[in-house]
């Protein structure tokens, strides 16, 4: 992507190194990284409902994945309302094509 022009988005910061006995804070997952983290299972989960709701043959069963659908929904706009409050969304940067202006 590099190659074409397109910007990465950015990384997380490296951990420092550390021994077995004493972990310090840096070692840790910041809470950067687990928000991200569950966003991610969060828009998977929704995809597999989905998948789930579209291949349901019996009702009873569509109505199920539709609630766990609903409920995975919910759980992800509140999560993504706090990530937006504590300034972890990451946006990925704009494209723009070579040659324009």
């Amino acid at each position: 992507m590099l190659k074409e022009g397109i910007p990465l988005a950015n990384t997380s910061e490296p951990k420092p190194n550390s021994d077995a006995h004493a972990i310090p804070l840096g070692a840790k997952s910041t809470d950067l990284e687990i928000a991200n983290l569950l966003a991610a299972k969060i828009t998977s989960n929704i995809v597999m409902c989905s998948t789930n709701i579209s291949q349901s043959i019996r009702n009873d069963i569509g109505v199920m994945w539709v609630r766990f659908h609903t409920e995975k929904c919910i759980y992800g706009m509140e999560l993504k309302t706090k990530m937006r409050k504590h300034g972890w969304l990451k946006v990925p940067p704009y494209y723009y094509p070579p040659g324009a202006p």
